[in-house]
């Protein structure tokens, strides 16, 4: 049997006015119950920033695009790529693959009677999924790209249909700027809005068949195939297959493949530098978490005395005694991450349900702050506190070895 553990559970278990739950303890408790819940609470909107971003950059573009060599993003589509049914056969067939299409991009210059704005059009065919764009149309319908002939329908963003001032069923005219310049008439058919104002201002989605004739390309000359993940963890081993699924034999159809990183560099330096902040705050509310308990054990070893007296004159060694105000600490911790973490789940499905805090879209790229739950982290991030903790209050128990068993039973 465990005495020393044996002993903890008791003392653990005392009464409200027993010694244990003096106010000092009681003042370590919530130190530690509201830093797990802070440190929790970090870690939630953070993961939920990085996949919100994530979500949407890949709704604009992909997490990969096989593009030719002279493009740069993915509506800078100047050259062209040729892309067959093998490829894209091929790459689907990929286990870290999601989806797979073609795309064309091209700029254009949308005029309604009233203002023009710059944009980029963005053709797609019925194989883009199409999820992310379809759960934030906010008017009109989602356009069918499935139809025999080219479809005349747009889908524009919510701050394109404003400066413009049109509205869904509206026409509008594309003006592109080439050599002769063209002009078509197209429908807007629906109306997004993502908060994601850097391309929400810009993309407008279309028929992928009427940029291919305004560029004069055939059916299998495309500006791009997008290549989405199952898991954006996957993208350094897709990356590499894809690049080696590409037609190298075919000089005049040079491609290369860039990332979701290299389409949006400085967002995810924004991440990053979000994930700095991050670990900075985990570390300095463990550090004072950890000295609330460092203070809390040593009163509480001080109000034990008589007891670490008498175990010592009953032939308790010191190692002994040590383990048990180990334990007694260590129960004392996990009940404040017990409460902290109710906390911190409370606080976050509250911010999940009913979106209390509210963003500048502009600045943050949503309108509220986001929440993930990655039970991962959660159980990583308990057990960290809870041996971190544990191992800070291993110095505060040496006092036990200065306490005299006689001077301690006549001090009581």
């Amino acid at each position: 049997m465990n005495l020393e553990l044996y002993i903890a559970r008791r003392l653990l278990k005392g009464k409200e006015n027993s010694t244990v739950s003096v106010p000092i303890v009681r003042i370590a408790l919530v130190g530690i119950a509201l830093g797990v819940c802070v440190m929790l609470l970090s870690i939630f909107i953070i993961t939920g920033f990085k996949k919100e971003i994530t979500d949407k950059l890949t709704g604009f573009s992909a997490h990969l695009n096989v593009v030719a060599y002279g493009n740069y993003n993915s509506y800078d589509a100047a050259e062209k790529v040729r892309v067959s049914d093998t490829l894209l056969f091929e790459i689907a067939e990929l286990p870290e693959v999601a989806t797979v299409y073609p795309y064309v991009a091209k700029p254009a210059i949308l005029k309604s009677k009233k203002q023009i704005h710059g944009v980029v059009l963005y053709g797609v065919d019925s194989l883009y999924p199409g999820d992310f764009i379809r759960k934030h149309v906010v008017s009109g319908d989602y356009p069918d790209f499935s139809t025999a002939k080219a479809s005349d329908e747009i889908l524009i963003s919510k701050a394109v249909a404003s400066l413009l001032e049109v509205e869904a069923g509206e026409k509008i005219n594309a003006h592109f700027v080439q050599d002769p310049p063209r002009v078509r008439v197209f429908t807007v058919r629906g109306i997004y809005d993502t908060g994601f104002g850097e391309y929400d201002n810009i993309y407008v989605f279309c028929d992928l068949r009427h940029l291919q004739r305004l560029n004069g390309w055939q059916s299998d000359e495309v500006s791009g195939i997008a290549v989405d993940l199952k898991d954006i963890g996957l993208l350094p081993v897709a990356e590499e297959k894809v690049y080696d699924l590409l037609p190298w034999e075919d000089s005049g159809n040079m491609c290369k493949v860039t990332t979701l990183y290299d389409m949006a560099p400085s967002l995810f330096d924004w991440l990053g530098m979000l994930n700095t902040n991050v670990w900075i705050i985990l570390v300095l509310i463990l550090v004072v978490a950890g000295f609330n308990m460092v203070s809390g054990l040593l009163i509480l070893i001080l109000d034990k005395t008589f007891l670490i007296g008498i175990l010592k004159a009953l032939g308790y060694t010191n190692v002994n005694l040590r383990k048990l105000f180990l334990y007694i600490a260590a129960g004392l911790i996990g009940r404040g991450m017990i409460w902290g973490n109710i906390l911190a789940f409370v606080l976050a499905g509250i911010q999940y349900f009913f979106r209390v805090i509210p963003l500048d879209p502009v600045a943050y790229y949503m309108d509220t702050v986001p929440i993930h739950f990655n039970f991962v982290f959660v159980i990583l991030l308990d057990i960290g506190v809870l041996v971190i903790s544990t191992l800070m209050l291993v110095v505060p128990t040496m006092l036990i070895s200065r306490i005299s068993p006689i001077r301690a039973i006549r001090f009581e």
